[in-house]
């Protein structure tokens, strides 16, 4: 994309502090007696922790769950296989824990006698963590989201929630400032949708396997035009012909700050694209600001590349869409810092007398996945805008400065020309 999404910054505890209305309640059980609950467990033959949970549906913005701790226990949010977030006190100590495919993080923690309140909830952009001892609500830390699928939410307690009351899911006002997509574009010619809407459905994420190579880059067809085999950028050169700024590392170029965007010094029509990058390993920032860069062919029509593991953007933008138009089929995104492929068939667009008479199309395999298949690009579209198609020949195939180092290699095309 051209344009980064901006964001307003919020605090969970803003609403109440401030005295603003709570949106709406969602559910509210204050001794735990009222139905609702899909699980209620006792751990450990009697002796560990018990665990109630709920059916909590796909990331709503602006959803915490609040409970009222005088022991032990606390709340979370699980996406299954032994992933999950909570927030939760312990021998009087409240932790904030994130565990992922079973590594654990401590997002925060402190010291919290008596009786308390924490909860936990979703921006739009991270899971949210706080607690309450006395009128002021206190950020332990936020944290990126797991995976982009349903959770379910609840209790757990080490002593049958005796120790525990109030518990309620609650939709704030304070967290619906943040945004992760646009409603003032253009409507999506053949969609019900508009440019970078954010109630757009978001792509199931997947683990993409092992189909295209990881460690070591493969290696090109014989028919193949290399473009980069990791030892120059030859191939390569600025928006104004001269060499370009983007920094050569061992066996693969990355973008610097405000190094600009690049491309091919050959024009291509109709082509098979062999292209690897991969997002910076240090996470910063979230949603368009996270391993932002993109592959344009003919200089015109883009594949986004992004940081998309765990993190939230309005689905035509990202990792694997055709930008502003078409959100990918799956999430296929692998994490920070790992190489990713694309393959991508591009097919041209023919004109007539000045008019298009056979749209692009386009098909592409992230990580060997298949995300786009056969689609007909309607026109030219970009950041917050919808275009008709207007008369153009081959062109460069362009990489984008969007001021994230974003690195890449093994990059080899053939042209796609008519079979007899």
């Amino acid at each position: 994309m051209n344009k980064k999404a901006i964001f307003a910054v919020v605090t969970l505890g803003l609403s109440l502090i401030s005295g603003q209305a709570l949106n709406e309640i969602i559910f509210e059980d204050k001794d735990f007696s009222k139905d609702g609950w899909s699980d209620f467990r006792d751990i450990s033959n009697g002796a560990g922790w018990d665990v109630r949970s709920r059916e909590m549906g796909g990331l709503v913005q602006g959803v915490v769950q609040e409970v009222t701790i005088e022991g032990a226990g606390g709340v979370y949010l699980s996406t299954g296989g032994g992933n999950h977030a909570s927030v939760f006190r312990l021998d009087g100590t409240i932790r904030a824990i994130r565990v992922r495919d079973g590594q654990r993080t401590v997002i925060g923690e402190a010291e919290v006698s008596g009786k308390a309140e924490v909860r936990i909830g979703f921006d739009g952009a991270f899971f949210i963590y706080e607690y309450r001892s006395g009128d002021k609500w206190t950020r332990l830390g936020k944290s990126d989201i797991i995976g982009l699928v349903s959770y379910r939410g609840g209790i757990s307690t080490n002593n049958r929630a005796s120790d525990m009351s109030n518990y309620r899911v609650v939709k704030l006002d304070s967290l619906l400032g943040v945004r992760f997509g646009y409603t003032d574009t253009p409507k999506i010619p053949g969609t019900p949708w508009v440019v970078h809407d954010p109630f757009r459905p978001q792509p199931r994420q997947i683990n993409p396997g092992t189909i295209s190579p990881v460690n070591n880059p493969g290696t090109p067809p014989s028919d193949a035009i290399v473009l980069f085999d990791g030892t120059n950028l030859d191939a390569w050169e600025d928006g104004k012909g001269n060499a370009p700024k983007w920094k050569m590392g061992d066996g693969f170029f990355e973008c610097q700050k405000k190094s600009g965007t690049i491309r091919t010094k050959q024009k291509f029509g109709s082509v098979q694209l062999h292209i690897e990058w991969a997002a910076p390993s240090e996470v910063k920032g979230s949603s368009q600001g996270r391993g932002n860069s993109g592959v344009f062919l003919a200089g015109l029509y883009e594949v986004q590349v992004q940081d998309n593991y765990d993190n939230l953007t309005y689905p035509d933008g990202q990792a694997g869409s055709l930008y502003g138009f078409r959100p990918p089929r799956v999430n296929a995104t692998r994490p920070p810092g790992e190489w990713q492929a694309y393959d991508i068939i591009f097919e041209m667009p023919e004109f007539k007398d000045g008019k298009v008479v056979k749209k692009a199309r386009i098909t592409v395999l992230h990580n060997g996945v298949v995300v786009q298949h056969g689609v007909d690009i309607p026109g030219m579209l970009g950041h917050k805008r919808t275009r008709p198609y207007r008369e153009h020949g081959p062109g460069h195939i362009q990489l984008q400065d969007h001021g994230n180092p974003v690195r890449y290699r093994n990059i080899w095309v053939r042209e796609l020309k008519p079979t007899q």
